[in-house]
């Protein structure tokens, strides 16, 4: 049937003696047969992001007993109840092969998973970039954003996305920083029905590309290792430009797209209750960047990978306590570290929470995104690499056979990071260095 409305209708009115606007929800007559697509036959977006917490899980507390579907809910991923867990695949008994090179505490496991290589030094990933940047390669340029990273730890520098060496992204640390970063200069809100091009982007963008012939001459100059360098730099430049120009085209209706306002400024802590506020502001800021169509990627760090969140009036951090702290011999673990070690994977929860509320096309966000949750350490107490935790929730427009224990006896955590790349659309066939090299998907969470 055809319709005089479409997803980029405006129900216009007067109210007050005044002109006012009401965006159209995502509704059926816009999309396909099937609601899985737009009716024109675009596809809806796949998102895709990570989420890392530091200090692993306590062990036993959250590996499901039962493998493949339908399986048990155990402490620690107790969030899942009530439907995310049919959202959501869980990976047990994976590892990583170090190759002789030492196990660098809090950071071989994050860079094994991101980068797929077990690192010869800390704080950097031997040159390998992290698998994001592939995933936002392959769908990250028609948005504002190619990526967007953000952390509540109070810390710009916390980000693990890398284009190679040490060259990390800057995250917004703050939820106004986060806010001014989406919804600050340069949105323009996809619904409101009234768009004209910034001139000073216009400027921006004429400026950039005037020295494109200097950039050329440059390069030709360049040795190897100062080109390595300049690719990194330019690649920066190359990202601004997309971005420039994408703000240089009229928004696309999102009519899940709602607008926040502006959160209140948070005191620079990192006590517990002061963390996981932030983080509750910050993921619904995400969440609102990704319907508002404003990137497809981004990346989400919660804590460091030594995390220092405390418990008010409590003297140790987390970290100090994964180490201090005796195991309780009637639990069977380390109480408070359980505590902390709750609040971190609860925050991960928040996420697809958020994600799950917004209704779009057949579904809700998060059936239409791909996101990772995943730490550095399997054991936090003894620094372990095996048995990290790592989650996959998001239906990927149907790719992701979602709700599934995958459990292996040691093999490497590459075969994660391949799938998830797989799943996002990379076109890769393996991931990885050494005898972390995979081509092994995993099948079981492939549709």
């Amino acid at each position: 049937m055809n319709s005089r409305f479409n997803r980029r209708s405006i129900l216009r009115g007067i109210l007050g003696g005044g002109a006012v606007g009401m965006g159209i929800p995502m509704l059926d007559l816009f999309l396909d047969g099937n609601g899985a697509a737009l009716a024109n036959g675009a596809p809806l977006p796949t998102r895709v992001g990570t989420f890392f917490w530091g200090l692993g899980l306590t062990p036993g507390q959250w590996e499901p007993t039962k493998v493949g579907a339908n399986y048990d809910i155990k402490r620690n991923l107790e969030f899942l109840k009530g439907g995310l867990d049919k959202k959501t695949s869980i990976f047990t008994g994976f590892t990583v092969k170090l190759d002789g090179r030492p196990s660098h505490a809090h950071w071989t496991g994050l860079a094994a998973i991101l980068a797929g290589t077990a690192p010869a030094r800390i704080n950097t990933f031997d040159g390998m970039p992290s698998f994001d940047t592939a995933v936002a390669n392959t769908i990250g340029n028609g948005t504002r954003f190619k990526t967007l990273d953000a952390t509540p730890y109070n810390a710009t520098t916390t980000s693990y996305s890398s284009t190679g060496g040490d060259n990390y992204k800057m995250a917004a640390d703050s939820p106004v920083a986060l806010y001014s970063r989406i919804f600050g200069e340069g949105f323009s809100d996809p619904n409101s029905g009234e768009w004209k091009p910034d001139p000073r982007v216009m400027v921006k963008q004429s400026v950039l590309s005037t020295v494109k012939d200097q950039r050329d001459a440059l390069w030709a100059e360049a040795g190897a290792t100062d080109r390595a360098r300049l690719d990194q730099y330019f690649t920066s430049v190359r990202e601004l430009e997309q971005r420039l120009q994408n703000e240089l085209l009229p928004p696309p209706k999102c009519e899940s797209c709602v607008v926040p306002t502006q959160p209140e400024e948070i005191a620079r802590k990192g006590d517990v209750p002061t963390i996981v506020r932030k983080n509750k502001d910050m993921v619904k800021l995400m969440t609102m960047a990704l319907a508002c169509n404003q990137t497809n990627v981004f990346n989400y760090v919660f804590t460091t990978a030594t995390s220092e969140i405390y418990r008010p009036g409590d003297l140790p951090v987390y970290h100090g306590h994964t180490h201090e702290e005796p195991v309780d011999g009637k639990l069977g673990y380390q109480p408070i570290s359980a505590e902390l070690a709750q609040v971190s994977v609860n925050a991960y929860g928040d996420l697809l929470k958020a994600m799950d509320e917004v209704k779009e096309g057949d579904g809700t966000l998060l059936d239409h995104s791909l996101v990772l949750g995943f730490s550095d350490t399997g054991w936090a107490k003894i620094h372990s690499i095996d048995n990290i935790p790592m989650l996959l929730a998001g239906g990927a427009n149907g790719r992701h056979r979602t709700g599934q224990h995958v459990k292996v006896a040691a093999e490497p955590v590459t075969r994660v990071s391949l799938t998830m790349q797989q799943l996002a659309g990379v076109p890769v066939g393996n991931f990885g260095v050494g005898s972390m090299m995979t081509s092994k998907s995993i099948t079981e969470v492939m549709a």
